[in-house]
């Protein structure tokens, strides 16, 4: 196929990233599409415009790989890479710390297999990890090399927030990364961010950006500013790439009242195509992307794109309903990203931790709290936090991890 008809005719997305089980029921895609959602070929995903380009409004994450093991499965994500170009999904989001430094390297040699001109590829450089200017250009170079490409067709400094932001400004990283985009190794130049609303609001009006990535999710739409983050983009004329619209599978393992809420107004809906549809149906969203785990979660959510329905005023407020039911449950606000235990002297497992209690709080199953804790490694468990406070440092979420594995060691003894 010529580039210039895959370019008319779709793609384009970017990843950051969810877990998720379960999702879409076959639809017939509406002729109300939103603003600048068009539908592709049969058997594609919808897709929406950015500058010249078609982008798909569902892109894949490169967060959350299956493992076998230790390894991650490469063999099941060649099927999903597959599945994904087959249904219009051609874009690729990865990053430099992804899956233990793993990420870039086995997307990379996947995609060798295709044609450069007909897959877009988005990379992150890790500022948290800078410690001078020549590290800007010393890592691109070697992600360059991981990924097997020249060029890098969406980029962007990765995760910007409270804990980075001197570094950010220090090595004056973003007219560093310009000097690449003069160049042609970076074709659109962007930002991902989990930081306060003034910091959001100095970052993007002090650069021309080409787009951002943001948290955006009916939920942090309700509890974590999201809402206020995405006007500042609009605002701004930035896109916006979604990521974690599922917020790391909670979205998709709703308790039974959010549950029974979404089947009384849905009856055919999975929450996790609930959360895409919701998520997509913003106008000033690129495309949405979904760290996906397996062949399966490829394989429904893609049909959630290709039979794409929009999001309703009613649905709208459906989910509003839902984010208040959650809410009131008093699960602790964890994506599951991992960030904490990269520098955990303890070695403490807080998502694996989180997880037990969030089930807890969606069931009040006591037993099964203490149980599944008990099944951690002791030395990984909550009461080995020594307070460093270094995970406060890395969590997206600006979460108090030392206090919440507290709260969690004192629910257990009870």
């Amino acid at each position: 196929m010529k580039r210039r008809d895959f370019i008319v005719n779709s793609l384009l997305a970017i990843g950051g990233a969810a877990f998720m089980g379960g999702c879409a029921k076959t639809q017939t895609v509406s002729d109300a599409l939103p603003v600048n959602v068009s539908k592709n070929s049969e058997g594609s995903v919808v897709v929406r415009k950015f500058k010249d380009l078609s982008l798909p409004l569902l892109g894949f994450g490169c967060m959350r790989f299956p493992k076998k093991g230790d390894a991650v499965d490469v063999a099941e994500v060649e099927k999903m890479v597959e599945c994904a170009f087959k249904r219009g999904v051609n874009y690729f989001d990865t990053a430099y710390m992804y899956m233990d430094g793993k990420s870039e390297n086995v997307i990379g040699s996947i995609l060798r297999n295709y044609k450069r001109e007909n897959f877009f590829l988005a990379d992150k450089n890790p500022i948290g990890r800078l410690t001078s200017k020549e590290d800007v250009h010393q890592i691109f170079a070697e992600q360059l090399k991981k990924c097997g490409v020249e060029y890098f067709d969406f980029y962007m400094c990765h995760n910007i927030n409270q804990g980075t932001y001197n570094q950010y400004k220090d090595n004056d990283v973003y007219n560093e990364l310009v000097r690449y985009k003069k160049d042609g190794k970076i074709r659109n130049l962007g930002f991902s961010f989990h930081g306060t609303t003034p910091m959001l609001e100095e970052v993007i009006s002090e650069h021309p950006w080409d787009f951002c990535q943001l948290q955006i999710n009916y939920l942090d739409w309700e509890v974590m500013n999201a809402k206020r983050h995405y006007e500042i983009a609009e605002k701004a004329k930035v896109p916006v790439i979604v990521m974690e619209p599922i917020r790391g599978g909670g979205l998709c393992n709703l308790s039974a009242a959010a549950l029974n809420a979404l089947k009384a107004e849905i009856p055919g809906e999975t929450p996790a195509s609930f959360a895409l549809r919701w998520a997509a149906g913003k106008n000033n969203v690129m495309t949405v992307l979904s760290g996906m785990s397996n062949l399966k979660q490829m394989e429904e959510n893609t049909a959630t794109f290709v039979n794409y329905r929009p999001i309703t005023e009613k649905e709208e407020r459906l989910a509003s309903q839902i984010a208040k039911i959650i809410q009131s449950q008093g699960e602790i606000n964890c994506t599951a990203c991992k960030y904490c235990v990269e520098d955990c002297p303890k070695g403490i497992n807080i998502p694996q931790i989180f997880s037990l209690y969030n089930d807890y709080k969606k069931t009040g199953d006591r037993w099964s709290l203490e149980f599944y804790y008990n099944s951690i490694a002791e030395e990984e468990r909550a009461d080995k936090c020594i307070k460093c406070n270094l995970c406060k440092k890395n969590c997206p979420q600006s979460l108090d991890i030392p206090a919440l594995l507290e709260m969690v060691a004192a629910e257990v003894k009870k």
